[in-house]
């Protein structure tokens, strides 16, 4: 692995305790709020699925009073940490609204805790809400892995790939309304995942620690598009639609409109800048990005 931010011989273990000593001095660092407990979930929190190179840090930082501020991103050793700040009656509100954050917190580990955590009563359960975040999840995280696909990011595009199916496996599991079994981990993913989207993920998982090519790259898509579009019960929007514009779209989004899978992307060429929506092999010009 070159070019990743662990030193020479140092694992990602010995890695991920450099991160948490780092952020045990986040009240310091962030001395204008009034910290109480600072949690990481995540793959940062789950040594065997952190990918040097593309993984972020996810912190959940509580604190007191409302906060001056929701988030801060801060690196360490070019690796974003991507925090998020709630007092402890809000995250127990949004677990028991169903927010997925609440089965994430089921791995994680707790870097300082001053009487805070204790406060969070709710369980995590799965209700409409979270049915719905996962679902406009899977689009958000492909519509991310086309457009870094198209502005030269295969690293990245590959990893918001794998984002997508997990989030695509989370939420078919998320259907049979058991929190007990709701998959977080790779691992539990493999084992809880329908069996035509197991292999395809295992792939991913691979894909996302090494360098991939246009071609193995662009087959990963086209293949995530057909299980994506199949899976939510969607008409598809086939990646050779953006292939056929007159200039490389730099922003692309993924979203559902009616019953299809559509893509909004941007372009710009010697015309200025154009918003297109992309559905089926139409291309329409549009003024605003609207999803369903």
């Amino acid at each position: 692995m070159e070019g990743l931010f662990v030193f020479p011989g140092e694992d990602v273990k010995s890695f991920l305790r450099r991160v948490y000593e780092f952020l045990s001095e986040l009240p310091n660092i962030i001395a204008s709020e009034d910290v109480c407990s600072i949690v990481v979930f995540g793959s940062a929190a789950r040594p065997s699925d952190f990918a040097p190179g593309v993984s972020d840090i996810d912190v959940l930082v509580l604190v007191r009073k409302a906060p001056k501020r929701r988030v801060y991103d801060l690196d360490f050793m070019d690796t974003r940490v991507h925090m998020e700040l709630f007092t402890p009656e809000e995250l127990d509100r949004m677990i028991e609204e169903g927010s997925p954050l609440g089965f994430m917190l089921r791995y994680s580990v707790v870097v300082l805790d001053r009487g805070c955590l204790p406060m969070i009563r709710s369980r995590p359960r799965i209700t409409e809400y979270t049915i719905k975040v996962l679902r406009r999840s899977v689009l958000a995280a492909l519509g991310l892995a086309v457009e870094s696909y198209y502005i030269g990011m295969p690293r990245e595009s590959a990893s918001h790939l794998y984002h997508s199916v997990r989030h695509l496996i989370r939420y078919l599991y998320s259907l049979s309304g058991d929190a007990e079994g709701f998959p977080v981990s790779d691992e539990e993913l493999l084992s809880r995942g329908p069996e035509d989207l197991r292999s395809f993920f295992k792939k991913l998982i691979e894909m996302r620690r090494r360098e991939t090519d246009a071609s193995e790259l662009r087959e990963a898509i086209e293949e995530a598009v057909e299980l994506i579009a199949r899976k939510l019960g969607l008409k598809k929007t086939g990646i050779d639609v953006l292939e056929n514009l007159p200039d490389r779209p730099h922003m692309v989004v993924a979203c559902e409109n009616g019953d299809w899978l559509v893509f909004h992307v941007e372009i710009a060429g010697e015309a200025g800048l154009k918003k297109l929506r992309l559905r089926g092999s139409d291309v329409t010009e549009i003024e605003s990005i609207l999803c369903d």
